[in-house]
């Protein structure tokens, strides 16, 4: 059975207004966001940024890197720079694939009817392990941008590794053109986790403005001009619970970051910069650090996996039960509570096959938060290195208290369309409270019998093609502590003809 999900996750990207004071610096408060003009050839050097397209939807922000030489000359494609989540992936990383949507550059309020639009060739490189960021390559090359009028952006050769003034420019969805938010910025302390990607070295800033469409901004040093990072998201306006339970970022002491949790986060793009030569992306040059690429795959999850916590000695212990392929022959892995250990080589397995990979390890009893670190090898022999550590794969679980509750069932309102059938079972998503479903054959379907495992998790709402009606529809309501209401039966009965 085949389901149309109607997915609405959106990434909300709003900062916080703060005042940040440390021992040797003072900094001002978070402006508020300036729309930017371009008439008058003001911010001609920002006019390498811009909106990627998809048909005639605005979609990300994106901008074009400057991979000129010591000489200022222009020898190889266009590349620009946004997030992998921008990219089509959700998870693992992608090299050389296919991409198709369009750049438009000059993106000024006072300029988009004389702006034009450049085809985006491919996606060289992505990655959402670890990171949020993408390289994409233009059908034409640097120079004939830059004959077009269009300005490449020069990235700093070292990610600043203290509190600085920044920069944000980018075209959220809510504005005519590109806005500037000027705040601070600071490395990031603490482990983040956005559904199945885990972050460990991440900037975040107190800005303004910053929001839906924003992702993909260059963030720029307020003194230098050149990017130190790329804005991905926020978790501003995220209450502290859920704060805790979804993103990891508990408020611990041991922080000594002057940035709330409730903030927007980037990623510095410094170590990209090896890989380029004579203006040309080569992710196999011996001083690239983004191989080996494991091209980690999984559909066993899609977001921070919850077990229930064991309550008593003889109840079993809670298992990763992770399926998943890789590029290379073998992978080694290990459990862990901190992420950051996931880098460092001791208490990994041994080599492990990766055909038909699987691991089927206890996570643990205690309630709180796991991580599952993998690392592919080529080999039985190789032994792990600190390039292939730094390029871990790293998912998390959370053991979770049973609370002995029984949730309302659910209150399905269906559609009937002309071409679907949709489902509503709330009108507005709620992380902490979802629905699980199962559709089988009309009339011989028995909900009371089906095995959870075969249950789908949805959101809000779905969609059920016509034509794979009539159907039995099996549901129940599910919550963050993984109580659940008893199970729901439907009828889904084949449209009247006209």
């Amino acid at each position: 059975m085949k389901f149309i999900y109607k997915a609405f996750i959106t990434l909300t990207l709003i900062t916080l207004t703060l005042s940040s004071v440390s021992c040797a610096n003072t900094f001002p408060e978070a402006s508020e966001p300036l729309l930017l003009s371009n008439l008058d050839g003001q911010n001609d050097h920002l006019s390498g940024i811009g909106q990627i397209y998809i048909g005639d939807r605005r979609y990300c922000t994106a901008f074009l890197l400057d991979t000129r030489d010591a000489h200022n000359n222009a020898t190889g494609p266009a590349y620009i720079l946004t997030n992998a989540h921008c990219a089509s992936i959700r998870v693992g990383t992608a090299v050389d694939t296919a991409y198709y949507g369009q750049m438009q550059f000059n993106y000024f309020h006072d300029t988009l009817a004389e702006a034009r639009r450049y085809d985006i060739h491919k996606v060289k490189w992505a990655s959402l392990a670890g990171s949020d960021i993408a390289i994409l390559e233009l059908n034409h090359d640097l120079a004939t941008l830059i004959d077009d009028g269009i300005n490449p952006l020069k990235a700093a050769a070292i990610a600043p590794d203290e509190p600085r003034q920044v920069k944000v420019i980018g075209a959220p969805s809510s504005a005519p053109g590109l806005r500037r938010s000027t705040c601070t910025q600071e490395p990031a302390d603490s482990t983040l986790i956005k559904y199945l990607a885990v972050h460990t070295r991440y900037q975040k800033q107190d800005c303004k403005g910053i929001e839906p469409g924003s992702s993909g901004s260059p963030v720029m040093d307020a003194d230098t001009g050149e990017v130190t990072g790329v804005m991905s998201g926020t978790t501003y306006g995220i209450v502290a619970d859920d704060l805790c339970f979804w993103h990891g970022l508990c408020g611990t002491r041991e922080s000594r970051s002057l940035l709330p949790d409730q903030a927007s986060q980037s990623f510095p793009i410094d170590y990209l910069l090896p890989c380029f030569n004579n203006g040309r992306f080569n992710i196999d040059a011996l001083v690239c650090p983004l191989k080996p690429n494991f091209n980690f795959r999984t559909r066993s999850v899609t977001d921070i996996a919850l077990h229930k916590a064991p309550f008593a000695p003889s109840e079993a212990t809670p298992n990763w039960a992770m399926k998943f392929s890789m590029n290379t022959d073998f992978f080694r892995y290990k459990s862990v509570r901190d992420a950051q250990t996931c880098y460092f080589p001791e208490h990994y397995s041994n080599p492990i096959s990766t055909h038909s990979a699987v691991i089927n390890a206890p996570i643990g009893r205690e309630v709180g938060l796991y991580y599952l670190c993998m690392v592919g090898v080529d080999s039985a022999e190789q032994r792990l290195t600190a390039r292939s550590l730094k390029n871990a794969q790293i998912l998390s679980a959370r053991l979770v208290s049973p609370v002995s509750i029984r949730l309302p069932e659910p209150a399905p309102v269906i559609n009937p369309g002309n071409e679907d059938l949709l489902i509503e079972y709330r009108k507005n998503e709620d992380r902490n409270i979802w629905t699980r479903v199962y559709a089988g054959p009309a009339n011989t379907t028995d909900c009371s019998t089906i095995d959870p495992k075969n249950y789908s998790k949805i959101g809000d709402s779905f969609l059920v093609p016509n034509g794979a009606l009539p159907l039995t529809l099996c549901s129940y309501t599910e919550d963050r502590n993984l109580s659940t209401s008893d199970v729901r039966t439907d009828d889904l009965p084949r449209p009247q003809a006209d």
